[in-house]
């Protein structure tokens, strides 16, 4: 029996725990990759929140496979311990994917699903980056969504990050129970971050009684009416791009309708293969010029911000453009001044 919030550690089965006793909501959190052992992903988030607090970590990064049993005991002994009424399951990347996975062997909980991958391994997930490979049989994300339900499955997707955008794309495709709902936002993979920073998730987790779509949507990330076979299309592509083919960057940018940093990066990547670096090069530099234009856009994540930049001193230096490669690093170094990379880019030369 897990009783206090000092019953934490990595038990035999490999998975993290720690609970922190509290109201009778209880959430747990699947932490999500490289959380190093002894630390809990998205614990800060909840420090000052009243819940029930089950924290969950794999810190072998294996998006919590094989672990299901484990993960039902613990979750079993917390709402005992806790007397919960109230079971909500959270997690981003692959803490997504784990409480999803939780969420069909539990279906009155509520789940907050924030980018998860369609599959473990799947070419193009963050668990095949991560080093995973796909298993025969293996559960997908739909098929997880798609078990009848009582408690509400909410499934956060950035429309920016060309997986992630497929991922939607193949579950606006399903006929899901109406418990399930997708929202669709202008965001990335970081899609966790990017809502934390501007306050929306903190008030969400406050209550849960907060609907996170109108949160979204008063920040003016929400997308309405998403052209979900556009996003199909692009995550095709790129899927194609990754396994070698080459992509005209015009069709390509034509894929999606509106500003998509996604597609703009990817038409970048597609000149750059075709050998055409001054093309991408003023893709990137029209990017980032709109990236910065725009309230929502220039809100995004730093570390996805700082990708554009980095790419552009890249190709100008590759093309024998030291001065304009400097000047783009010193505009990087004033907007991050926390990156050494940039200071670094900007000094040289």
């Amino acid at each position: 029996m897990i009783d206090s919030c000092l019953d934490a550690g990595r038990g035999a089965d490999g998975l993290a725990h720690r609970l922190r006793p509290g109201g009778d909501t209880l959430v747990v959190v699947f932490s999500q990759v490289r959380v190093p052992e002894g630390k809990f992903g998205l614990e800060r988030l909840f420090a000052g929140t009243t819940h029930s607090l089950l924290l969950l970590n794999e810190p072998d990064n294996a998006w919590y496979r094989d672990r299901g049993d484990a993960i039902d005991r613990r979750i079993g002994d917390a709402a005992t311990a806790c007397g919960a009424a109230r079971l909500i399951l959270y997690g981003s990347s692959m803490g997504a994917f784990g409480a999803a996975a939780a969420a069909a062997r539990w279906p009155e909980a509520e789940l907050y699903a924030f980018a998860p991958d369609w599959r473990i391994g799947e070419p193009g997930s963050r668990s095949a980056t991560a080093g995973l490979a796909m298993r025969d049989g293996e559960a997908e994300l739909g098929g997880l969504l798609s078990t009848p339900r009582r408690g509400a499955a909410r499934l956060i997707v950035g429309l920016y990050d060309p997986y992630d955008a497929g991922v939607g794309a193949r579950l606006a495709a399903l006929s899901l129970p109406e418990a399930v709902t997708v929202v669709p936002l202008r965001s990335s993979h970081e899609v966790h971050d990017h809502l934390y920073s501007l306050n929306v998730v903190r008030k969400v987790v406050a209550t849960f009684r907060r609907d996170i779509a109108a949160e979204a949507a008063a920040r003016r990330l929400l997308v309405p009416d998403v052209d979900w076979p556009a996003h199909a299309r692009l995550a095709a592509a790129r899927a194609a791009f990754d396994e070698g083919a080459g992509l005209d960057p015009e069709e390509v940018l034509g894929l999606v309708p509106g500003v998509n940093p996604g597609l703009t990066l990817l038409a970048a990547e597609a000149a750059e293969r075709a050998g055409d670096a001054p093309r991408a090069e003023r893709l990137l530099a029209g990017l980032d010029a709109g990236v910065v234009a725009d309230a929502v856009l220039s809100g995004l994540p730093k570390r996805y911000l700082k990708e554009v930049p980095r790419r552009r001193i890249r190709l100008l230096a590759a093309m024998g453009e030291a001065a304009l490669a400097r000047r783009v690093a010193v505009e990087a170094a004033a907007r991050f001044p926390n990156d050494e990379g940039f200071a670094l880019a900007a000094r040289s030369g």
